[in-house]
């Protein structure tokens, strides 16, 4: 047992050059509430990542190395080992008869070699019972163990996660000022070959990968959730990849923006305007030489105006705000502080932010999670049309396969079977069609081979079996070589195929509570105003939801589908019309926040457990179990913590949650945020299917294509029906194009 303070000195003496606060978690980390040091595996786990870019300079092993040092350090060496004195076997009293023995175990205090027997414990005369719970304790303090195990995991990632943002913001000022002397970036960009680590632990994401980029093309990034496409954006914006050139300008933005206390109080279009770097340190330079006439200052002054020229910053601000209205911004939210603006605007602004840079290299990550349909077309068409990114290079994570379809001109997909990156030409339905292709093609191979392996072992059975010449024995032989060759062949051909089918649609069953026989809600001339309000926020709703309604909701965020969504819940109240609810219908929310709002310490398994307990019988667990793997989460993610689990992964136990109540009526406000393309295609279907009645709002444009029957427009205080969503759309690219 180490003294905690014995702890911060050893680490400070062996992890020399790291900042104080990572020291502390270290040796914070490193020591178990006992005050144990934790196994060397574990230290060197938790330990590695943290030290691998400040002190190893990205070696691995070093940083391994160094992590067992501290380990060896720290924890007690055992003592050496020495066998325990053997009792001397002690002479009976008396004379004991065999007889004795046998009908008389329990009183015997002795053995038979006349030794002193210790006395049982209490928990061994107890029995079974006894012993089942002390397996049951050691199981609960296993788990509690790989509990802690998981959660520093997690701690690493997200440490590991904020060096990488400070090592961009370094990176993105260090390219600007290099583009001064150097010039603007030219020519193609060769990434790699790189190994991506897990930032979970466990194996690397990426082995050995590497791809080339080409200004002018689009790129769209694809794989399962979890298998390092976020992780990849975050080395490749902190130069953590080889073969970025310090002078290349990258922007990237996340799922998940946070922006500084200063930033905060900005409003969006200085937020906007404080993202092009090399704007601002221009300006910086030419406030400071202002006036001044020491040796080059007035030349250099004047070199800065000229660049500030050429990067039209007098018409920066009007750029800024003409970007904010593109992606839906009303002269009200423009005027606001960014921290009066819900999460949603502010990845919006993030999003104008980036744009308004025109770096580079553009990485977004899932940019239309929090985008009208009207601004996720806008942008598509930003990205493929404006002359600004004909020049630059673009790579864009997201789930909405339209969107991907018409923004990006290639394709990059992660396997996380393979743990390889394969790029082609073509968007992402040229990509799937290939994918499907070779899927069929491998396994008719895989089929043919079979057949042939399996007259090869019959032709070497019979061979030996019934004996022959020495030349068929000899053929035998060759053939039974031939066999082995092909076994091993086919073995990597399976794993080809595992490859190629892991972007296979996972199950998700939605259970319903079947078709009612009237309509569940039915809304008549409806409106609604908050209160002090002098119009309402729409009027004039008009529907009817059964259990075979298949209703979108679709306008600008703002506009009042969210509130409409809560007017068919019964949690508002219509201040005109009227709403007429079918008592015996069960309606149900899945909402973009489910997943949030799940235990992130808790299992799958223990979350629905412990919201749906049911009689306490391994029946009930089976049948929970069973429900979960059929929303696609398997046996091995149910017993994993929410926090070691993808966005997507918590999305789908959030709808396993609500299902397993059995609704009549599915209300999904942005279901398909956190999910990946496949699982969107998987949620499609699943809808279809469903035995009873929907209503979604939704972003994506290939959902709702494939899932919505009637389209109702929340716009301008109105609530109107659109004659299909395919003319919807014709509307917005018509506009988009004026």
């Amino acid at each position: 047992m180490a003294p905690k303070e014995d702890v911060g000195l050893v680490c400070a003496e062996l992890l020399k050059g790291l900042d104080s606060d990572t020291l502390d978690y270290i040796a914070m980390g490193i020591v178990e509430d006992d005050g144990n040091v934790l196994a060397c595996d574990e230290v060197v786990d938790f330990v590695s990542p943290l030290i691998a870019e400040p002190l190893c300079g990205g070696d691995e092993k070093k940083a391994a190395a160094l992590a067992a040092t501290l380990h060896a350090r720290l924890a007690p060496a055992p003592a050496a080992f020495k066998p325990a004195p053997r009792p001397k076997a002690a002479a009976l009293p008396q004379a004991v008869p065999m007889g004795v023995l046998l009908a008389a175990p329990k009183e015997l205090k002795m053995d038979l070699l006349g030794n002193e027997k210790p006395e049982e414990d209490d928990d061994a005369k107890k029995g079974p019972k006894k012993e089942t719970e002390a397996k049951s304790a050691k199981n609960e303090a296993k788990a509690g163990k790989d509990a802690k195990a998981q959660a520093r995991k997690v701690e690493v990632a997200r440490v590991e996660a904020e060096q990488l943002d400070k090592e961009l913001d370094g990176a993105k000022a260090k390219a600007v000022k290099l583009r001064q002397t150097k010039g603007p970036f030219k020519g193609t960009i060769e990434i790699g070959p790189l190994t991506l680590p897990n930032p979970g632990g466990g194996l690397d994401l990426l082995a050995d990968a590497s791809f080339v980029m080409t200004p002018g093309r689009r790129y769209g990034l694809v794989g399962r959730n979890g298998k390092g496409k976020s992780t990849l954006f975050r080395y490749m914006a902190a130069r953590r990849v080889g073969g970025m050139p310090d002078n290349v300008t990258v922007h990237y933005v996340s799922q998940e923006v946070a922006f500084g206390a200063a930033a905060m109080q900005q409003t969006p279009a200085e937020a906007v305007l404080e993202a092009d770097v090399e704007r601002r340190l221009l300006l910086e330079e030419a406030a400071a030489l202002e006036g001044k006439t020491g040796p080059g200052e007035p030349e250099r002054l004047s070199e800065c105006l000229e660049m500030l020229e050429a990067i039209g910053a007098s018409t920066a601000e009007e750029r800024a705000n003409q970007l904010l209205v593109n992606l839906g911004f009303s002269i009200e939210l423009r005027a606001r502080k960014l921290q009066a603006l819900s999460g949603g605007w502010r990845v919006r602004v993030a999003l104008a932010a980036a744009l308004f840079a025109k770096p580079d290299v553009l990485l977004l990550d899932e940019p239309t999670n929090h985008l009208s349909i009207q601004a996720v077309m806008w942008l598509s068409h930003e990205l493929a049309n404006s002359p600004t990114w004909q020049s630059r290079i673009v790579v864009v994570v997201s789930h909405d396969r339209v969107f991907v379809d018409e923004a990006c001109t290639d394709m990059l997909h992660i396997s996380g079977v393979a743990r390889k990156l394969t790029q082609s030409r073509g968007n992402y339905s040229m990509w799937a069609q290939r994918r499907s292709e070779q899927q069929k093609a491998r396994e008719r191979q895989l089929e043919n081979e079979g057949a042939e392996r399996d007259k090869l072992k019959e032709y070497t059975g019979h061979g030996y079996k019934f004996g022959g010449s020495s030349g068929q024995i000899n053929m035998m032989q060759k053939m039974k070589k031939q066999l082995v060759k092909n076994e091993a062949k086919a073995e990597l051909e399976e794993e080809e195929l595992a490859a190629l089918n892991e972007d296979a649609d996972l199950p998700l069953q939605l259970l319903a509570g079947g078709v009612l026989d009237s309509h569940a809600v039915q809304l008549k001339e409806v409106a609604f105003g908050y209160p002090g309000s002098t119009e309402p926020l729409f009027k004039g709703a008009e529907f009817t939801i059964d259990g075979k309604s298949r209703i979108v909701l679709v306008g600008e965020n703002g506009n009042g589908k969210t509130t409409l969504v809560k007017l068919i819940l019964g949690e508002l109240q219509p201040t005109g019309g009227s709403i007429d609810r079918n008592r015996g219908a069960k309606i149900s929310l899945v909402n973009q926040h489910h997943a949030d709002q799940i235990d992130l310490s808790l299992t799958p398994l223990q979350y629905m457990m412990r919201n749906f307990p049911g009689d306490g019988t391994n029946q009930h667990e089976l049948a929970v179990r069973s429900h979960l793997a059929a929303c696609g989460i398997d046996a091995l993610q149910q017993n994993v913590t929410a926090a070691c689990l993808s966005g997507g992964q918590r999305s789908r136990v959030a709808m396993s949650a609500v299902s397993y109540e059995r609704p009549h009526v599915l209300v999904m406000d942005e279901p398909t945020n956190n999910l990946d393309l496949g699982s969107v295609e998987a949620l499609a279907e699943s809808v279809k299917n469903f035995n009873g009645g929907v209503v979604l709002v939704s972003h994506d444009q290939y959902f709702v294509s494939q899932v919505a029957n009637e389209v109702w427009i929340v716009d301008k205080g109105k609530v109107k029906r659109a004659e299909s969503f395919e003319a919807y759309r014709k509307g917005i690219l018509a506009s988009i194009k004026r």
